[in-house]
């Protein structure tokens, strides 16, 4: 009689454990469906929810008060992600017009032109804007920009994400570039004689 008593338990324990081991089987296998696809049942494994736009930052961002005409905007552009972030495009409502620019030496000097491709930032790198060097380019203001004004802008991602930031006016005296027409319907240093403090030949602009 002992001996079937114990054995009748030790049956009933094996049973509760089979039982609670399925159960925790089920659920664990439940947990690895929903996290592998989405309601379609699409497999989403290995995605990276993430988006490049918070990964992106930039500091110290600023750009220079401009009465009319046009205006350059610098900083540093800090990628705090795993994968290098492409900026397609910048659009701002004071501008009808905004395009990323890099100076490069000239014939007469520096001269700035459009960055073919945009803007990339390394992966876990910066990009400084900085006059005499990279730049945001507000080609065409629709009005004057001014000292402590916060400027936003927006960027486009590639891929499509886009990304809100914002700059503050200072006073700004910066050096003398050419402007190398040609990606801009023609345009060259002529065509920038309405520059706010524009210089003849040369081009008044920071960078």
């Amino acid at each position: 009689m002992r001996t079937t008593t114990r054995t009748f338990r030790s049956s009933r324990t094996a049973r509760a454990g089979l039982a609670t081991a399925a159960a925790l089987a089920l659920a664990l296998g439940t947990a690895a469906c929903s996290s592998d696809t989405d309601a379609a049942g699409t497999d989403v494994s290995g995605t990276d929810s993430a988006s490049n736009t918070s990964a992106l930052v930039l500091d110290d961002g600023w750009v220079k008060s401009s009465a009319e005409g046009m205006t350059g905007a610098f900083g540093t552009l800090r990628n705090t992600g795993a994968e290098d972030v492409h900026i397609t495009g910048i659009t701002s409502p004071v501008s009808t017009r905004v395009e990323m620019h890099e100076t490069v030496p000239g014939g007469s000097g520096m001269m700035m032109r459009e960055k073919a491709g945009g803007f990339v930032v390394p992966a876990g790198g910066d990009l400084v804007l900085e006059p005499g060097g990279d730049h945001i380019m507000f080609m065409d203001l629709t009005d004057p920009v001014t000292t402590g004004q916060v400027v936003p802008l927006e960027l486009t991602l590639d891929g499509g994400d886009e990304l809100e930031i914002s700059v503050t006016a200072r006073d700004f005296k910066g050096g003398e570039e050419e402007y190398v027409g040609g990606g801009h319907g023609g345009s060259d240093a002529g065509d920038h004689g309405g520059h706010s403090g524009g210089h003849g030949e040369g081009m008044s602009h920071d960078g």
